[in-house]
């Protein structure tokens, strides 16, 4: 079972990055040996820098990364 719990900061919700955002993250399940807990941040500063920072739990497994450029789906890319 995977819990991907989402937060956007400094710009609106929509709900085509969210999907994009957790299909991404979800697939990420297929190499652990655990479920994964994973918990997905994008943030838009200055609306040209779009960072994501992921932290992923799957049982004593813990993976953190971040990404930034100028495109929110080329963040989401790059961070997996």
């Amino acid at each position: 079972m995977n819990q991907i719990s989402i937060t956007f900061r400094h710009m609106e919700t929509t709900d085509a990055v969210k999907a994009y955002a957790s299909e991404k993250i979800a697939r990420l399940q297929r190499f652990l040996r655990a479920p994964m807990k994973s918990q997905v941040t994008l943030d838009c500063q200055q609306d040209r820098l779009h960072t994501v920072e992921v932290d992923i739990h799957a049982g004593n497994s813990h993976f953190h990364a971040h990404e930034t450029s100028e495109d929110m789906y080329a963040s989401i890319d790059k961070v997996i």
